[in-house]
């Protein structure tokens, strides 16, 4: 039997990253980098003042302090967007508004807030001062002035390829000037459940029937990721009826399966998978989701791989998690495909389950600084785990757990623990 890590590893080396794209910068939302992204200038391009204040020469309130302002004359203002035509002369200040580039002549700003301009007012001074009156002998508080560079010079990495482009990115790379991105295409995954007790969400079910509830998750999880999901419908426990629904997604990247994994007379997925292509490998030693298959479909040259996950819906969905979401990180073209793991105090027991590893739906949560984990999330039976875990946590074969245990647990970033 396949362990985890094996299963992991052969998917891992059958799946690639998505072909690139280039599109404008605003509709690569979501996609991942595929080039690093360098500044072709300078930013801020000119010295550029900080706080709202006045602009000034330090030599000339050396020598200012609470009980003994320095009083300079105002002669003129500078804004953001406009260049100030007035030099700081000795003995002067300008009035500077954030943003705005520094007067030439002045080489520090001083904030409102250590001046006369008064504490209340909102908008223009109304008084529209003549002079003004400075209380420090230099800038209290952050830098004064950004000099040029100071936000990232020329020629240094903004972005590094790899990266999602998430609001943080489209402000750096929209203030270089990068309105468009070459990034890699969003994988289209086919959807498909198979068995003929399945009914689609929303009719009525006759005796023996259930609703496919594993369509929706696993479209809701390849979406949630940011790949495409495809629908493909329900196929029946006939070989034709498969046949045809995995031809249907050969036009696809990557397919996602439910059902027909297990060794009853009608699961007949490896056996059709066997004839379209390549079974690379057909069970695993960790359940439940133990039943799971893994191969690809040929195409003439092209290899569209082939989830084949358990159908009950608790493995379909460890499945998912622990097989589906590394691979469709790197079709995504993520670097780090590696599921987070957080370190967590067991606050209930799990017995020794010998042979095999075992998946337990946990609860998770931060207790100061401190992980804490109830292993049995939920209430009595399997779907109150499934509705209230936030976490997964993998219990090796031959393994007990007692209270207070420290174990590793995967949190379930959709659930936000």
């Amino acid at each position: 039997m396949t362990t985890y890590a094996e299963a992991l590893q052969l998917i891992l080396d059958t799946v690639r990253a998505m072909p690139v794209e280039e599109k404008p910068l605003t509709r690569g939302l979501g996609q991942v980098l595929a080039e690093d992204v360098h500044a072709d200038f300078d930013l801020p391009r000119q010295a550029t003042g900080g706080p709202d204040g006045y602009a000034v020469r330090l030599e000339d309130i050396a020598t200012a302090g609470p009980q003994c302002p320095v009083t300079l004359r105002v002669i003129g203002t500078a804004r953001a967007g406009q260049v100030s035509r007035r030099a700081a002369a000795p003995g002067t200040a300008i009035r500077t508004m954030t943003g705005s580039v520094l007067p030439e002549g002045a080489d520090c700003v001083i904030r409102f807030e250590d001046t006369d301009e008064p504490g209340d007012k909102n908008g223009p001074n109304p008084a529209h001062p003549k002079t003004v009156k400075i209380f420090v002998p230099a800038p209290q508080g952050p830098p004064s002035v950004s000099r040029p560079g100071a936000l990232i010079t020329r020629g240094a990495l903004a972005v590094a390829r790899g990266t999602v482009i998430g609001p943080s990115q489209i402000s750096v790379l929209t203030q270089l000037g990068c309105l468009r991105v070459r990034v890699h295409r969003r994988p289209v995954i086919g959807i498909l459940s198979s068995g003929d007790e399945l009914v689609a969400p929303g009719r009525p079910l006759k005796p023996g029937q259930i609703h496919d509830c594993n369509s929706g998750a696993m479209a809701a999880f390849v979406r949630h990721l940011g790949g495409i999901p495809r629908p493909l419908g329900i196929a029946r426990d006939r070989e034709a009826s498969l046949v045809s629904k995995l031809t249907q997604g050969l036009r696809l990247d990557a397919i996602l399966s439910t059902g027909g994994v297990s060794k009853g007379d009608y699961d007949l997925t490896r056996k059709v998978l066997g004839r379209l292509g390549e079974v690379r490998f057909a069970r695993i030693a960790m359940g439940p989701g133990a039943a799971v298959t893994f191969g690809v479909l040929r195409d003439g040259l092209r290899e569209v791989p082939l989830f084949a996950l358990s159908g009950p819906p608790t493995g379909c969905l460890i499945n998912v998690e622990t097989l589906v979401r590394p691979a469709l990180l790197r079709m995504l073209g993520r670097q780090d495909v590696a599921h987070r793991v957080v370190t967590a105090l067991a606050e209930d027991a799990s017995p020794d389950r010998k042979g095999f590893a075992f998946v337990k739906w946990s609860a998770l949560r931060k207790d100061g600084d401190t992980w804490r984990v109830r292993l049995s999330a939920g209430g009595p039976g399997m779907l109150p785990g499934l509705g209230a875990g936030n976490a997964l946590t993998i219990i090796p074969g031959q393994t007990s757990i007692a209270p207070g245990d420290a174990i590793e647990v995967l949190p379930l970033d959709w659930c936000h623990p």
